[in-house]
């Protein structure tokens, strides 16, 4: 990763210390779409924006979010191509891992686009394409369903698999659309002409590591041994400051008259 982290960066070399770094301070509205519980959005506080907003379309989520930051403005979203704003509402807009979970990614690009403000920008976060990308835990549910539910079920009830995985209201496979069913992971290319359709300028990409579809698996299986994964998160900070494919960043400007 390319970006410098600032001291006061609460985060670190990853997707969300990358986006608090492009989020110009004392601006007047930012949104995050995808904000999950608003951990984020609430981060964004000491940047003094006059409007923080948040939507994503986990209900689940959106409660908690509301329980831990209750003066945040997030709410609960059941189609991602039509938000509730006015246009040209945002001075800027973030959206971490989401693309890769959803089916209508030009409409989303495009609605976007809306309720930015001319000129405005756009924080992208994708899964990047790259060796190693076969190893994404994040299709392990759809390549090896059942080893899947029974490793989830070793800390979880019948009922919660149920819910989260099959029977999901928000219409979720996990955290990916059902409709998708797949992590989708991007080149450069890719993602440049979706923004390109999507009425944006790309400005600069940027990203980090290369092991860590390596790193990931092992922190999946070995989590309930604390000294190896003392171990393992190091690598991973060495291998998110060191490189930069394994998930690739993105900064874009709307284009005027779009």
């Amino acid at each position: 990763m390319r970006t410098r982290i600032s001291p006061e960066n609460p985060y670190g070399y990853d997707r969300r210390g990358f986006a608090w770094e492009c989020i110009e301070a004392q601006s007047s509205a930012h949104l995050d779409f995808g904000c999950n519980d608003g951990r984020f959005l609430n981060s964004l506080k000491n940047k003094h924006i006059g409007r923080l907003a948040g939507v994503d379309v986990s209900a689940e989520a959106i409660d908690r979010g509301r329980e831990l930051y209750p003066d945040l403005e997030i709410m609960h979203i059941r189609q991602a191509t039509a938000l509730p704003f006015d246009d040209g509402v945002f001075d800027s807009i973030t959206i971490m891992d989401v693309l890769e979970h959803v089916t209508p990614q030009s409409e989303l690009l495009v609605e976007l686009n809306r309720v930015l403000k001319d000129d405005g920008k756009l924080v992208v976060t994708v899964p990047g394409r790259h060796v190693f990308s076969f190893l994404d835990m994040g299709n392990f549910k759809f390549r090896f369903p059942r080893l899947h539910k029974w490793y989830y079920r070793l800390g979880h009830s019948p009922q919660q698999y149920e819910r989260r995985y099959v029977s999901n209201p928000d219409g979720l496979v996990g955290d990916i659309s059902a409709e998708k069913c797949w992590h989708e992971h991007f080149s450069r290319l890719k993602l440049s002409d979706l923004l390109e359709r999507g009425g944006f300028s790309v400005v600069f990409f940027d990203g980090d590591g290369f092991f860590r579809r390596l790193i990931t698996p092992a922190e999946y299986f070995l989590h309930r041994l604390k000294p190896l994964m003392k171990v393992l998160r190091r690598l991973r900070d060495i291998d998110a400051r060191s490189f930069e494919s394994a998930n690739l960043f993105c900064v874009a400007q709307k284009r005027r008259g779009q």
